[in-house]
C-alpha cells in the first residue's frame, strides 16, 4: 500500500555566511528527497551542491517505474552521475578545484523509506511513539575516532576534527555508499538535515522541538528547528526537509 505523505522544507543561509551553499530538491509526487551542503568556498560549494540535487533530482524521478529491487541500485546510479558532473565542472573551472558536496536522500516506496548518504549530512526518524533516531552515521575523521576509542560519542559535536568529511560527491575515488531501508508507520517522520542545524541543536533539543511542532505539521517543524538553529548561534547554512507519513 502507497502511503501518503505531507513534507516541509526550510532553507536559511544563517547568520555568519555571506550566501547559502546548500541545496534542496523536493518532489512529493514522486516521493524524492535531497540536501547537499556544499564545500570549496562561496561559488564553488554552491556550484558543487546545486549540481549534486539537480542530477540526483533528474535521475530519482524515474524510480517511481521501476521494481522495488532495483531502487537501490537506481540510486547509486545517480550518485555516480553527480559524482561525475562535478569533477567534470571542476575541470571546466579552475577556480572551482577544490569543490565538492556532502549529501543526504530519501526515497519513498509504499510503505518504505530508502536512504543514502555522504559526508555528515544526516538522516533522522522520529516516530509515532516520540522517539528520535539518527539513521545515518556521519563521514567525518571525529567520527572514525569514536570507531577507533580515541574519542568517545560525548566529545564529537565540539571536536575541531568534526567537519572534515571523509566521503563527499565530487572525488575521483568515490566510495558509493550502502543504501539502507526502513518501514514507516502512520505518523513517522523522517527528517532531512545539513550539519548546520545539528551543529547548533542537540537530539534533545531536536526532540523538544518535534514534540511541540508535531500536531501543526512538517513545516511548523522545519521552522522552528531552522529558527532556534540560528538562534543559538547560526554558525552555517541550514537546511531541513521535513516527510511525515500520514496514512
Amino acid at each position: 500500500m502507497n502511503r501518503l505523505r505531507v513534507s516541509g522544507y526550510k532553507s536559511h543561509r544563517g547568520l555568519h555566511r555571506e550566501n547559502n551553499e546548500d541545496s534542496f530538491f523536493v518532489d512529493d509526487k514522486v516521493g524524492v528527497y535531497v540536501i547537499a551542503d556544499g564545500m570549496g568556498g562561496h561559488e564553488g560549494g554552491e556550484v558543487a551542491s546545486n549540481i549534486a540535487v539537480n542530477t540526483l533530482g533528474k535521475i530519482l524521478n524515474f524510480f517511481g517505474n521501476v521494481q522495488e529491487k532495483k531502487i537501490p541500485q537506481i540510486i547509486h546510479k545517480a550518485l555516480q552521475e553527480a559524482n561525475d558532473d562535478i569533477i567534470e565542472m571542476r575541470k571546466r573551472n579552475i577556480e572551482s578545484s577544490n569543490m565538492g558536496t556532502t549529501v543526504v536522500l530519501a526515497i519513498f516506496f509504499n510503505e518504505l523509506v530508502y536512504y543514502s548518504h555522504l559526508g555528515d549530512s544526516r538522516a533522522y526518524l522520529y516516530d509515532n511513539k516520540g522517539m528520535l533516531v539518527q539513521l545515518t552515521t556521519d563521514d567525518s575523521l571525529a567520527t572514525e575516532m569514536v570507531k577507533q576509542g580515541i574519542i568517545n560519542d560525548n566529545e564529537v559535536r565540539t571536536h575541531n576534527l568534526k567537519n572534515i568529511v571523509t566521503r563527499y560527491l565530487g572525488t575521483t575515488h568515490l566510495i558509493v555508499p550502502e543504501v539502507q531501508y526502513n518501514h514507516l508507520g502512520e505518523g513517522d517522520c523522517i527528517i532531512l538535515c545539513s550539519d548546520g542545524l545539528t551543529n547548533m541543536l542537540d537530539e534533545r533539543e531536536m526532540l523538544s522541538i518535534l514534540k511541540q511542532n508535531f500536531s501543526v505539521g512538517p513545516q511548523s517543524i522545519c521552522n522552528n528547528l531552522v529558527d532556534q538553529a540560528n538562534k543559538k548561534g547560526g554558525y552555517d547554512n541550514i537546511t531541513v526537509i521535513v516527510i511525515q507519513s500520514i496514512s
